[in-house]
């Protein structure tokens, strides 16, 4: 039974790292020396062709860019210099980069899964990490793993799996649904499941503290019997934990309380308010919001009408760890809880909770159903996704309860309404809001806007004001640079040429340092490589683009892979550096020409070009 075949979907899910590492808490700054370590175990060409069938092309790679459609292949890696980048979309970095984009995980957790990939321990912060807690919690992901195949062996087996595939099938379940989540069935059984880990190696001890296995009565038998189960999968691909249904409503039987829903417990690798059920698939969704909602039902209905962008909480009301992962991969969240009165409380605590960690919230609002899963099923996925566009802010949202509290025709009902709701925009930073729903109250009841503005001041000493993130020093120095002189092109591609040589031969770093410094360069990406790359020099080692390039994100990304990543090929002799270097001092002269009035100056500028073009001849004789 064990042994049957398992889709290759949810193969990957469960094995894409073998094996499997434990989820080590980082330090709060990973050193370069580590960085360097896990690139130099991962090879850039043989990560990349999981996603891009490459072909040798010269000294590199080439293939169909997987981060734009093309029909001729613009995207080349370089195993040399471990880097890769399309000419066609710009797209450019190192191989944590391309994990970063390919798997929507930010630098830190691209970098421990390139970890797991090579086996490296990434030392955790805490005093007391030793290498034993270390491999219990490999051991623990390698039971999970082993336990999420046994439950979806389970589940596929006629003889076994039939009262699971009957609940999903009255449920509306595909196959193929089935299939992406991993889903399985827990048999009726008291030691199954433990029988199967122990068969792999894994003693009893182990597979209780796991959370598979429960001691009662001075009995130890499967934590989980005749349930279907839902795998909860971290970003990464870990199996961490699981959920498991009952398929009939009994709340009792034979006296004993049966809850609907059984988590695991909490682990060395689980914890209930730092994890969500299907982040691993909506994150990589490339939607701009997420979609919370309460069930796992209600996840996997939504997810298989093709919404991809939802993710649920595990059985807990959400906590501040969730809603800062959330907006990890969305700038909104939208609400999605039960209609009834306990869905309405926890959707006014998400809401608090996700303003409080600096997200923006809005609520789905779904009629005459009670779920997400209940509405699809009644008036189709149309309509529920009308219902995600007519979300509706937070704090409208909020005072909509309010006022159906009162009745804001009678005069005893305003003023209750209004001491209500002024409270809430007391919460409320930004000024444009509060004034917006300041004048939408004195709409709705008939006070005058002066009166209810008089209310909110009474609640509040001052207006509060949205707060201006500070720039940061980079950001500072970016548009100084900016407002400077224009940087032509030809300044531009001199002085990339000019990197890029000088990064590859120390002799020709030589030749400029003392003819340029990086602070010259003519931007702040450019400054930042030559820091580096002098830096490096200096300190008795070679730069490495692929570390270099990890203090860069974005469009600064590209511009600076630009420079390792050039398929033109030019000498790198004494005279190539000598030529740039000209070059770059006679456009930035020729550009302050360009825009120097006085005439004086203007006369100094002729004669320092004219002193430029007399060492150039003396380069070139």
């Amino acid at each position: 039974m064990y042994g049957l075949y398992v889709p290759v979907y949810f193969f990957i899910l469960c094995v894409k790292i073998i094996p499997k590492k434990g989820e080590s808490v980082l330090p709060r700054r990973i050193s370069d020396d580590m960085i360097s370590r896990i690139c130099d175990e991962n090879d850039i060409i043989d990560y990349v062709s999981q996603y891009v069938q490459l072909k040798k092309s010269g000294r590199d790679y080439s293939g169909l860019c997987p981060f734009h459609n093309e029909k001729t292949p613009s995207f080349h890696v370089s195993q040399e210099k471990q880097l890769f980048h399309c000419f066609g979309c710009g797209a450019s970095g190192n191989l944590v980069q391309f994990v970063m984009r390919t798997e929507n995980l930010d630098f830190v957790d691209a970098l421990k899964l390139l970890a797991d990939r090579a086996g490296i321990v990434i030392p955790e912060d805490d005093d007391d990490f030793t290498d034993i807690s270390h491999e219990k919690k490999k051991r623990i992901l390698e039971m999970n793993r082993l336990a999420a195949r046994f439950f979806y062996s389970c589940l596929k087996n006629p003889s076994i799996g039939k009262t699971g595939l009957n609940y999903f099938a009255q449920r509306r379940i595909t196959g193929k649904t089935i299939t992406v989540y991993g889903l399985g069935y827990a048999p009726d059984s008291r030691d199954m499941l433990i029988n199967h880990l122990k068969s792999n190696n894994f003693k009893i001890e182990e597979i209780v503290e796991a959370g598979l296995a429960v001691q009662r009565n001075g009995k130890i038998h499967d934590k989980f019997r005749n349930r279907v189960m839902f795998p909860i999968i971290d970003v990464r691909g870990n199996v961490i934990g699981f959920g498991g249904r009952i398929m009939h409503n009994e709340k009792e039987i034979n006296g004993f309380k049966i809850p609907k829903y059984l988590n695991s417990p909490e682990t060395p690798v689980f914890d209930k308010g730092k994890n969500l059920f299907s982040l691993n698939l909506a994150k990589n969704s490339k939607a701009d919001d997420l979609i919370l909602s309460e069930g796992y039902m209600d996840v996997i209905s939504v997810y298989q009408a093709g919404i991809k962008n939802i993710v649920a909480t595990l059985g807990t009301a959400i906590t501040e760890n969730q809603a800062k992962l959330m907006m990890r991969y969305a700038n909104e969240i939208l609400i999605c809880y039960d209609s009834d009165e306990a869905g309405t409380k926890a959707a006014l605590r998400a809401i608090d909770i996700i303003n409080d960690s600096g997200g923006r919230a809005r609520v789905i609002r779904l009629k005459n159903a009670k779920d997400p899963d209940e509405y699809i099923n009644k008036n189709g996925i149309e309509k529920f996704r009308e219902a995600v566009k007519k979300a509706v802010p937070s704090t409208e949202f909020k005072i909509s309860l309010i006022k159906n509290q009162y009745d804001i025709k009678s005069t005893d009902g305003k003023i209750l309404f209004i001491d209500e709701v002024v409270k809430i925009l007391a919460k409320i930073k930004d000024a444009v809001e509060v004034d917006a729903y300041i004048t939408k109250v004195a709409d709705d009841t008939g006070i005058s806007r002066e009166a209810v503005l008089s209310k909110y001041r009474e609640v509040t000493s001052k207006k509060s004001y949205k707060r201006i993130p500070q720039k940061t020093e980079y950001q500072k120095k970016k548009e100084r640079i900016q407002r400077k002189i224009p940087i032509s092109q030809g300044l531009r591609e001199a002085e990339k040429r000019l990197l890029g040589l000088i990064s590859q031969q120390k002799k020709l770093y030589k030749i400029i340092k003392k003819d340029i410094e990086p602070e010259n360069f003519s931007t702040v990406v450019y400054q930042q490589l030559a820091k580096d790359i002098f830096d490096s020099y200096e300190n008795g080692v070679n730069p490495e683009p692929a570390m270099l390039l990890n203090k860069f994100s974005g469009d600064d990304l590209s511009e600076a892979s630009e420079v390792f990543y050039n398929l033109e090929v030019y000498s790198g002799d004494e005279a190539t550096v000598r030529e740039l270097l000209y070059t770059i001092k006679l456009e930035k002269l020729n550009a302050r020409i360009d825009t120097e009035t006085d005439v004086t100056l203007l006369s100094q500028l002729f004669s320092e070009r004219e002193k430029i073009l007399r060492e150039k001849t003396t380069w070139e004789e």
